[in-house]
């Protein structure tokens, strides 16, 4: 017997992102709980693919302004 296997595509960021705002289009009464919500989501994805360091890292660049940062690569295993 064959299970079927859920096939996961990838979408390009542009299609993730016209979600995300397509998303927040409808919770228009309520921004500050929708941009909270997403930071927490950014801040899970962060640390389960950077780890806490890089994830503190990245939240101060984001709070301290993206284009006065300067990165550095990581090796993610």
């Amino acid at each position: 017997m064959k299970k079927n296997r859920k096939v996961i595509k990838r979408s390009n960021s542009k299609i993730i992102l016209d979600e995300v705002f397509a998303f927040a289009d409808r919770y228009p009464q309520d921004p500050m709980v929708l941009s909270a919500s997403l930071m927490v989501v950014a801040k899970t994805i962060y640390l389960n693919m950077l780890g806490p360091e890089q994830t503190q890292d990245m939240i101060y660049a984001f709070a301290d302004g993206l284009e006065h940062h300067e990165y550095k690569k990581a090796t993610i295993h």
